[in-house]
């Protein structure tokens, strides 16, 4: 099982990794990307990983 979680305080408001989520579990608010539903429903594949161009979302294998 994996959490993805995003700080705040590092989020650009971007917007890439909302659509680089293939289980859709990110969203954007407007300003700041935010997790929508249960973060543990992470597939783990990291792609929001890979295009989070400030380091701001991290995912933990539980």
């Amino acid at each position: 099982m994996y959490i993805v979680a995003i700080d705040e305080e590092q989020c650009s408001g971007c917007n890439s990794c909302t659509a680089g989520c293939p289980a859709r579990l990110l969203k954007f608010n407007g300003e700041k990307a935010e997790v929508a539903g249960d973060e543990s429903e992470c597939l783990g594949c990291e792609s929001c990983v890979t295009v989070c161009p400030t380091g701001a979302v991290s995912i933990t294998e539980m």
